[in-house]
């Protein structure tokens, strides 16, 4: 089985609130973050996607959250 891909993030001050949970908003930004992430890994860049008139579209997004991160 192939290991999971992982991407590291710093968490920024102001993604945060005055009790240190990270904005609800700011995971889909790291989703997205890591998406372009994984397709560069796998030789996929977005300049190349863009000349060729094509990238992927997200049609729907669902997050279920479990547990505050710090």
């Amino acid at each position: 089985m192939a290991e999971p891909f992982t991407v590291r993030i710093q968490v920024r001050g102001y993604e945060t609130d005055s009790q240190g949970h990270l904005n609800q908003s700011v995971y889909l930004q790291y989703a997205e973050h890591a998406r372009w992430a994984l397709l560069q890994h796998g030789g996929i860049r977005q300049a190349d996607l863009l000349a060729k008139g094509v990238g992927p579209v997200a049609l729907e997004t669902t997050i279920r959250y479990r547990r505050e991160l710090r």
